[in-house]
């Protein structure tokens, strides 16, 4: 598929979950920190301005997810206007911040903004967009901002620039792209941009050793987009890309599920499930929630999956031993637990907790009935 259907793709189902969360990621992972975020980044976006657009210039918010800075931007100029590749995102935009008179939302292709006119604006924000996208996209949306700024309009952007460029796989919409400085500087130049500052935004990644940068560029001339090719792309996750939605889908489980709410935590570890059914966590977790709430088939049906999907995993065959033995199954317990002990386990802890299990079942066919306990799962990395 085409990159700009895969953006689609991914976005629609990353809003589906929660678009507050996709489009914020605070810590917190809750809508009064979403909130904060929104007026913390809209308040450093326009500070950093330096009163170069007016209250009554006309605003372009590239990549608005849900208007996270789109609405609070139209608090401060005449006109805002959103636009997002994903409709679902700019479903719930539209539905947030209904009745705005100078607030509009609309889908644009994830590459160009074709139904904008030219030189129409004063001023584009992209904030937490372009080092997410493929650097063909990244580039095509240089020359089409170009495009729709008046003659001397600023765009204004949060990018990753280092001595050395990191990239990702050409189809990966979600890991932060690092452009080098030579690299940062050709494609502003190239797109007819002056870059008249650059400054760290104070957040140190701990996994890039990075800070992310404002960029205040002025449309210093009129240039023509050359034809730029998307190529093919596969529509599965990257291994990358992946591992990052499932860790951030888990994290937000968490958040929910220390909140009580849940719904949302099981709702959340379903998708997760989706996205990566061969890493045990999201098995794990939401069989706890379901023996929290007396569902022992549920939680059995869940570590039945762990097993199948990682049938080396020892812990997986040590739960359903352990569910096995709430029901009063001793017979499939017993099978359970002579499948763990064939993996040669070596965790003394994990031993312990089978042989424990193993003094409960009964010797000969398993029948015999014991008192019910109830199982409470362990959550092991």
């Amino acid at each position: 598929m085409d990159i700009r259907d895969k953006m689609r793709q991914d976005w629609d189902r990353r809003a589906e979950v929660d678009p507050r969360y996709w489009v914020s990621a605070t810590p917190e992972a809750d809508e009064s920190s979403y909130l904060a975020s929104a007026e913390a980044d809209t308040e450093a976006f326009v500070d950093g301005l330096r009163g170069r657009v007016p209250p009554a210039g006309r605003v372009l918010d590239l990549g608005c997810g849900i208007g996270r800075m789109t609405a609070p931007l139209a608090t401060r100029f005449s006109e805002v206007v959103g636009v997002d590749v994903s409709p679902a995102m700019i479903d719930e935009a539209k539905r947030l911040h209904v009745g705005l008179p100078n607030l509009s939302f609309a889908v644009n292709s994830g590459a160009d903004l074709a139904e904008l006119g030219t030189a129409s604006f004063d001023l584009v924000c992209a904030y937490s967009v372009l080092p997410h996208l493929p650097p063909a996209v990244v580039r095509a949306y240089f020359y089409e901002v170009n495009r729709v700024l008046r003659p001397d309009g600023w765009f204004r952007y949060q990018f990753w620039v280092g001595d050395e460029a990191r990239g990702q796989a050409d189809n990966d919409t979600l890991n932060i792209r690092v452009y080098a400085t030579e690299d940062f500087q050709r494609l502003n130049r190239e797109a007819g941009f002056e870059v008249v500052e650059v400054e760290a935004i104070d957040y140190h990644d701990p996994v890039l050793q990075l800070s992310p940068v404002w960029v205040n560029a002025r449309r210093a001339e009129r240039v023509e987009a050359p034809t730029i090719d998307f190529e093919e792309q596969d529509e599965a996750l990257g291994d990358d890309e992946r591992e990052l939605e499932y860790g951030l889908l888990i994290y937000l489980a968490v958040k929910h599920a220390e909140r009580g709410e849940r719904d949302d935590a099981e709702r959340v570890l379903e998708q997760a499930l989706a996205v990566d059914p061969s890493r045990p966590e999201a098995y794990v977790q939401w069989a706890a929630h379901r023996l929290e709430r007396d569902d022992v088939q549920g939680a059995a049906t869940l570590f039945e999956g762990l097993t199948e999907a990682l049938p080396e995993l020892a812990v997986g065959w040590l739960y359903r031993a352990q569910v096995a033995v709430t029901v009063e199954d001793y017979a499939a317990a017993g099978a359970m637990l002579d499948r763990f002990e064939a993996l040669g386990v070596e965790d003394e802890g994990l031993r312990e907790e089978a042989a424990a299990l193993r003094e409960m079942v009964p010797s000969g066919a398993g029948r015999a009935k014991r008192r019910k306990t109830r199982t409470r799962v362990k959550k092991r990395k």
